[in-house]
């Protein structure tokens, strides 16, 4: 299985875990984390830190311009659409909704200051009020970047740092069961999960060495049981060579949320009504707006690569 049809299946996964809660259903947990949106997060994670390490590694000078053109135009483009989109069912004055959503689009593709909410969208919905879950992610996973950037993508800073992370995860993970619960232990728990499996990938591409096909699928076997320390050799170790002729991933991860929230508003959110509501506007995202805005990349035509790390 390549890297692009991980990151779609991740995608998926998530999809899938985001549907129980987003038509009032419980959570549909599995054993090594808590859902499946967890899992597709976690893989997501890995792989984005053993590709961006390489891409880092190839040409320092350009490799935040390439990270910004990776994120930024598709979610430029799925903010602008959604705040559209969502123009026909909100509830509040156009005045009001537009203002809010001029800014709804600025602080998320700012990422750091994001927001989730529109004024009068999916107020009556299950998960009142949010109009894209997903987003906080793309914050965490760019500050990823910057830090691997600051180090210089040096393998013993890695491992420091995905050991720095492992430990203070681990650590919440076993002193506080009710981490979820508060916004502090919340933020520290993800970062330090999803620091650890982005250094650790990141780590793997810097050792040079090949995991084998058997670690990965021993790691596979044990991920139940050790949850996501096991990851990064099951999803490094069971990669293969290749790729798709579109890589949807990106699209279905930034656009499924909203489009679950109003299938559940409208009482037609399913597993797979969620999947094929969202593929045609991650196929558009793909053609429409990723593949040109990565032609733009400095050197991608010098070096023939076409990462699609995000």
């Amino acid at each position: 299985m390549n890297f692009d049809l991980m990151r779609l299946v991740a995608a998926l996964l998530v999809v899938v875990s985001h549907t129980f809660p987003l038509s009032g259903q419980p959570a549909l947990t599995i054993r090594g984390v808590e859902d499946f949106g967890a899992l597709g997060v976690s893989i997501f994670f890995v792989i984005s830190g053993y590709l961006v390490a390489g891409s880092y590694e190839r040409d320092p000078k350009s490799y935040l311009a390439k990270r910004l053109l990776r994120i930024e135009p598709g979610l430029i483009a799925s903010l602008v659409v959604t705040v559209i989109l969502l123009a026909f069912v909100t509830t509040a004055p156009p005045a009001e909704y537009w203002r809010e959503a001029a800014l709804y689009v600025v602080r998320n593709a700012l990422l750091y200051p994001a927001t989730y909410d529109l004024p009068g969208v999916f107020e009556d919905a299950p998960l009142a009020g949010v109009v894209n879950g997903v987003l906080w992610t793309l914050r965490l996973e760019f500050s990823f970047y910057l830090v691997l950037m600051l180090v210089r993508a040096k393998l013993k800073l890695a491992v420091g740092l995905a050991a720095l992370c492992a430990l203070g995860w681990l650590a919440l993970a076993l002193t506080t069961p009710g981490w979820a619960d508060e916004r502090i232990t919340r933020i520290a728990f993800l970062v330090g999960r999803n620091g650890f499996l982005f250094f650790a990938g990141a780590a793997l591409w810097l050792t040079r060495a090949k995991v084998p096909l058997w670690l990965g699928g021993l790691s596979a076997v044990a991920f139940p049981f050790v949850g996501p320390l096991a990851l990064p050799t099951a999803v490094v170790g069971l990669s293969r060579p290749g790729k798709l002729p579109a890589d949807l991933s990106y699209g279905v991860y930034i656009y499924a949320f909203p489009i679950q929230q109003q299938l559940a508003l409208m009482g037609h959110l399913n597993v797979l009504t969620g999947i094929l509501a969202v593929l045609p506007f991650a196929a558009l995202s793909w053609f429409l707006v990723e593949k040109p805005a990565m032609r733009l990349k400095p050197g991608r035509a010098a070096a023939g690569e076409e990462i699609r790390a995000w």
